[in-house]
């Protein structure tokens, strides 16, 4: 069993800079860290480098922020499962989403991982190099449902 958890986001972009951070804080905890079978990489983006680390691996956490909507307000927690989206073409893009991502790592390496996307709805991707005040007071419980999700993969697989 491999897990890859991947932070990514623009940290000088306030909320957006929720995936770093989170990844951060949890390559520093003792059952990630001392983990050889969780393997953890912050990116400002998806690209398509990371087809070939995805491939290696039987589940991926993408951590992200996402834009607030009326149904998922600022500070609201969502954990995702996510599939290959077999609608776009593989090209090489300068962004990818993560279903483009599983497209591509599918297309070149013939394999699919499990993947999940966990994310909080962001209240601001101003400028700036701190989270929002609603979107860090929900990082306990948002980090508290990534622990249980990877220690369920752990224990379950």
């Amino acid at each position: 069993m491999s897990i890859l958890i991947v932070g990514y986001g623009n940290s000088l972009r306030s909320d957006d800079g929720l995936g770093p951070n989170v990844v951060t804080h949890l390559s520093s905890l003792p059952e990630i860290a001392n983990d050889s079978t969780i393997t953890v990489t912050i990116s400002h983006q998806l690209v398509p480098e990371m087809a070939e680390l995805i491939a290696q691996n039987r589940i991926v956490v993408f951590i992200d922020s996402r834009a607030a909507s009326p149904d998922h307000p600022p500070g609201s927690i969502h954990w995702e499962m996510v599939q290959p989206d077999p609608q776009k073409p593989v090209t090489m893009g300068h962004h990818f989403t993560p279903s483009g991502l599983l497209s591509y790592t599918n297309a070149i390496f013939r394999v699919q991982p499990m993947a999940y996307v966990a994310s909080v709805s962001a209240e601001s991707f101003d400028y700036g190099d701190a989270l929002s005040p609603i979107v860090k007071a929900a990082l306990p419980s948002f980090v508290q449902l990534l622990q249980t999700k990877i220690r369920s993969f752990t224990l379950n697989h």
